[in-house]
């Protein structure tokens, strides 16, 4: 395995999520004789060269043909095959929605999808390369899980843990190269169980992704504003954890935070929870509105998005201060 250390954990970051998947898939291999890496043309972005030399027989490339991928995949899966399908987030959770919804949704087939470009990554090859619907598309879909790592070591850790998971899930992997770091040694990762970063009294910060770091940053920033933050890192969106959404109804404001629609992820999901709930938090949601952005750079999409820290620091300190007048 692995190992997790500030070493690692700087090198991943600067390679990014695809990459790592690529560094990680000889150790994955290693593990389970029964590990397959399914990809529709995107290999050499993932950079699976050393994987493919040691273990030719393990991976698949269906070409341009990302629906067949799923179809490959699952046939693959009920066979015995516990395989790994992976290509950008917007493709496999949208173009190949149908058979996800018959192949892993209804007949349960423990395949595995990995979407590169979750988020506004990939902005500048223009909105048919943003993942902004996939947690939604996906999320409607029972028994499919949905993870989505806030930095690379997150990653490896989710790697490892989907590889004894025996239901389907989709990993969500988002942010460029050069990915802010937030974990520097290894913790302990579980499916459907959320992490708390930092206490704070006064607002929860719920975030998914890489944006995670970016919401630790504007914690501290509030802090200085004389507003105490609690920040969570909800990596996996579904199956939600519940428990720790339950405890959070002494917070005058949740606020949840993620590189997507704001319609039907997240955000949306958390919404849905505390809708049947008699005593609940005010909950604020910070994503892409209602639009689809034109192609820009990166950090030029979070702007217009209002994803940066200057953006959400501002939105956040007034909708609490608003709050906090209204109760006194």
């Amino acid at each position: 395995m692995q190992e997790i250390n500030k070493r690692n954990a700087r090198i991943w970051s600067m390679l990014g999520m695809r990459r790592v998947v690529g560094v990680m898939l000889k150790s994955l291999a290693g593990l389970d004789d029964k590990f397959i890496f399914a990809t529709a043309d995107v290999a050499r972005y993932f950079g699976t060269d050393d994987f493919q030399n040691a273990f030719p027989d393990r991976f698949i490339d269906v070409g341009i043909a990302e629906q067949n991928l799923v179809g490959v995949s699952a046939g693959m899966q009920k066979e015995g095959m516990h395989v790994f399908a992976a290509t950008y987030a917007t493709f496999i959770t949208a173009r190949v929605l149908d058979q996800i919804r018959v192949n892993l949704g209804y007949m349960k087939l423990g395949v595995k999808l990995i979407g590169v470009g979750g988020g506004l990554a990939e902005g500048d090859l223009s909105v048919t390369h943003m993942g902004l619907e996939d947690i939604s598309n996906i999320r409607t879909i029972p028994g499919i899980a949905i993870i989505s790592p806030a930095d690379c070591v997150e990653l490896v850790k989710a790697l490892y843990e989907l590889l004894d998971y025996e239901g389907p899930a989709y990993l969500r992997l988002s942010g460029g190269t050069n990915i802010p770091v937030v974990y520097t040694q290894d913790y302990d990762f579980k499916i459907g169980r959320a992490i708390c970063l930092k206490e704070g009294k006064d607002i929860a910060l719920i975030a998914t992704g890489t944006i995670v770091a970016t919401v630790q940053k504007v914690a501290k920033s509030l802090e200085k504003r004389g507003i105490s933050c609690k920040v969570i890192n909800m990596h996996t969106i579904k199956p939600l954890d519940t428990k720790l959404l339950d405890s959070l109804d002494k917070y005058l404001l949740v606020v949840s935070i993620e590189e997507h629609m704001l319609s039907g992820g997240l955000g949306g999901s958390i919404a849905e929870y505390y809708t049947g709930k008699q005593k609940r938090p005010v909950h604020m949601m910070l994503g892409v509105s209602d639009f689809y952005p034109n192609a820009a750079d990166y950090m030029q999409l979070l702007k217009i998005c209002g994803l940066t820290e200057e953006h959400m620091v501002k939105k956040i300190e007034d909708r609490y201060y608003e709050i906090r007048d209204n109760v006194s």
